[in-house]
């Protein structure tokens, strides 16, 4: 058994429409993104992979590390970083990944995003290690995509009651954001980045320029094609914050606040007995008499 990483950012063998149009589409790096490469194979069993530069008609053989995930399986691992400029394909025991290109242009980093990823631990649904040792791993996968703002809503969780003048009192009120991800220019991406793009968003860690998101409740990457019998799609998701930046002054509720919301502590109530509110307990208690 050879296995390429769930969540690596190469990707091999995807389903293509052979009578469909071509997938007109090249992944793309930048000269200094790390591209993570992990190889689950059986205990002995060979593992060999090659970098092919497809411009200069080159290949080069990729030196594997190795980490034992148990006892039968082997990860094999690169970080394939700093490659000179040109168009590449990687060979693993014969499987090609798709081509991508290296360039160390500014413009690529005006043109696209960097999206990083990883997982607080090994105990994901994915075929992947996060953690070697005490270094966490983090897969750079970079591609066109923003916020745009027509992609913003705002929102709120709240909880209100009206008293006996049926008026609306707040007993907390907290607002958040959420913003729809866009992935794809006006030539589209392919659509197994629809499935990658689900895949890291079950992963604990999902950063876009510098800020950590999670998917909102239970959206999916929305995928629509670029021109009709394209193989080329625009990607969008929802996600929110993964820290509301609402929080108060020094971090702590206002006293309009649920934590301020007055309370009941009933202790072995005997017929006739009154409520009457006690600071010591902060909360209405039962008392057989009403003391002023």
């Amino acid at each position: 058994m050879v296995k390429i990483g769930d969540v690596c950012p190469l990707f091999f063998n995807p389903i293509k429409d052979k009578f469909g149009i071509e997938v007109d589409y090249i992944q793309k790096f930048y000269t200094g993104d790390n591209i993570h490469l992990q190889i689950f194979a059986n205990v002995g069993e060979s593992v060999s992979a090659t970098l092919i530069d497809l411009i200069n008609d080159t290949s080069t053989s990729i030196s594997l590390s190795t980490y034992n995930q148990n006892s039968e399986v082997v990860m094999h691992y690169a970080v394939l970083t700093g490659l000179p400029d040109s168009d590449y394909k990687v060979n693993v025991n014969g499987i090609l990944s798709e081509p991508f290109c290296v360039s160390s242009s500014s413009e690529l980093l005006e043109r696209t995003t960097l999206i990083r990823y990883s997982h607080k631990d090994n105990n994901s649904v994915f075929n992947n290690i996060f953690w070697i040792g005490d270094t966490q791993v983090i897969f750079d996968w970079r591609v066109e995509a923003g916020f745009k703002p027509n992609g913003y809503t705002p929102k709120l969780e709240n909880e209100q009651y009206r008293n006996q003048w049926q008026e609306i009192k707040n007993l907390y009120s907290v607002p958040y954001d959420s913003y729809v991800l866009t992935i794809g220019d006006a030539c589209g991406v392919p659509y197994w980045y629809g499935r990658h793009l689900n895949r890291i968003l079950c992963l604990s860690k999902f950063i876009v320029k510098d800020t950590g998101f999670v998917r909102s409740e239970n959206s999916v990457p929305e995928m629509s094609q670029v021109i009709e019998d394209s193989q080329l799609f625009n990607l969008s998701i929802t996600l929110e914050p993964q820290e509301n930046s609402i929080v108060g002054i020094a971090g702590r509720p206002e006293s309009g606040s649920s934590s301020s919301v007055v309370g009941f502590v009933i202790t072995n109530p005997k017929d006739g007995e009154m409520l009457q509110y006690s600071k010591e307990d902060a909360a209405f208690v039962n008392v057989d008499y009403v003391g002023v």
